[in-house]
């Protein structure tokens, strides 16, 4: 499982790209348009341009060297890079652990958070045993179907509205109402997560039943604190707490839990407050 967690950091990542399709559209169109220009300017007074001269001009527009031929290299160059981003993208199909990373994803690029990719293995050991097998593949099961939903040019998922797919966020509450629920005992829930947090594979998957034993120099010194759980809950909490449901959804919420958000998160929050009095102090 070490293997398999450790492919997925990758997947955690700015869901802001550029289509291939409508990016490399936009170059072509840059071009086209100055294309336009060209012609227009060598036109009659009544607007008509032979045929003989738009080839000439495209001829000359094709073999132009200077500004153009900067912006032809630019365009493979920045095609180049998106096709085979989106190569890579196709191959990403750890829908829920984008789903579950999506509200902190932020922190993994800022500065000083202390939240980093290396600690993503073990948060989703410890979401994995929380959630339990059964309910584990149910959910990246269903997750899966809708992510299909939102593939859309050049067979890429489109992630702004996968996140803002109303069943995905379902799942994100299913996940969160479970992790909360776990935490009822908060300090030793507590004092297993960082223990899980902070754990280091001895050794890395090579194939299915191979394994093979980490140097003591390349294990990972995690080190996760307290301060970064509080930082890292706080985020992923954030579109779960009590003040967010209106009537509908907390009328969803209930029919779906049979509680109130405030009972099910409201505890959970008031510990996470007190944690981070404490780390603050």
């Amino acid at each position: 499982m070490a293997g398999m967690q450790e492919a997925v950091i990758g997947e955690v990542e700015s869901d802001k790209r550029p289509s291939g399709g409508r990016r490399c559209r936009s170059l072509v169109g840059t071009a086209l348009k100055t294309f336009l220009e060209v012609v227009e300017r060598t036109a009659d007074e009544d607007g008509s341009v032979s045929m003989d001269q738009v080839r000439r001009i495209a001829n000359a527009f094709m073999a132009a060297e200077g500004p153009l031929s900067t912006f032809y290299e630019k365009t493979e160059s920045t095609c180049d890079a998106i096709f085979e981003m989106a190569s890579i993208e196709r191959k990403r199909t750890d829908y829920l652990g984008r789903l579950i990373t999506h509200p902190f994803g932020h922190l993994l690029d800022q500065a000083g958070s202390g939240i980093e990719r290396k600690h993503l293995p073990q948060f989703f050991a410890a979401v994995r045993m929380i959630l339990g097998d059964e309910m584990h593949s149910e959910l990246k099961a269903k997750i899966r179907l809708i992510a299909e939903t939102h593939r859309g040019e050049g067979g890429l998922i489109e992630w702004e509205s996968f996140h803002t797919d109303p069943r995905a966020f379902l799942i994100l509450e299913r996940v969160l109402v479970t992790i909360a629920r776990s935490f009822r005992r908060f300090d030793p829930r507590k004092d297993w997560f960082l223990i899980m947090m902070d754990s280091s594979p001895s050794a890395v998957s090579v194939a299915s039943n191979a394994f093979v034993p980490k140097r003591a120099e390349d294990k990972a010194q995690r080190q996760f604190s307290e301060r970064q759980m509080v930082q890292l809950f706080e985020a992923l909490f954030a579109p779960v707490h009590p003040t967010t449901y209106d009537d509908d959804r907390r009328t969803g919420f209930v029919a779906q839990y049979g509680s109130e958000p405030q009972a099910v998160f409201g505890p959970f929050f008031v510990e996470l407050k007190a944690m981070a009095g404490r780390v603050a102090a």
